[in-house]
């Protein structure tokens, strides 16, 4: 009980705290994992609207995990599809402890929230839907324990 109020009051402040004055968001979201174990058939998959493509963007992967997460790190693969039908596939390597085991990120309790840059100054190619998907690339067979939420974030670069 105690550990489901603090999972619930840390989201709380950080959702809270990421909203606060955030005027060049132009999308985010949250996919929860289910059961905090993130399986290599669960693909997170977000789809936004693309309506400029003059001004440039900085591309964020969010990742939220418990202190119970048994790496430093988490392997991903992202996919980008257009709204041409086009995609663009990476394998992107996302570190969420320094070498001596710290977290980064913001912690409350024992969640912590790290937004981890993806791409910066990207220029839309054309307006119109955009699916990012996002999938797990550990070579572990039992799943991820430890991760509760991923998410993906395009705010407009400040000027």
């Amino acid at each position: 009980m105690i550990n489901s109020f603090t999972k619930i009051l840390g989201i709380i402040f950080l959702i809270g705290g990421l909203i606060s004055c955030d005027t060049n968001k132009v999308f985010e979201e949250y996919i929860e994992v289910k059961g905090a174990n993130w399986q290599k058939e669960n693909i997170a998959s977000f789809e936004f609207e693309a309506k400029d493509t003059v001004t440039a963007h900085n591309l964020y992967l969010n990742i939220r995990n418990t202190g119970s997460y048994e790496y430093s790190n988490i392997y991903l693969f992202v996919t980008m599809q257009g709204p041409n039908g086009g995609a663009l596939r990476d394998t992107v390597n996302c570190v969420l402890a320094d070498n001596r085991g710290k977290w980064l990120g913001k912690g409350i309790g024992d969640l912590w929230d790290l937004r981890i840059p993806y791409i910066g100054g990207f220029k839309f190619a054309q307006s119109g839907k955009y699916v990012v998907s996002l999938e797990q690339a550990m070579r572990v067979e039992e799943g991820l324990e430890g991760i509760t939420d991923v998410g993906l974030r395009v705010e407009t670069v400040k000027k």
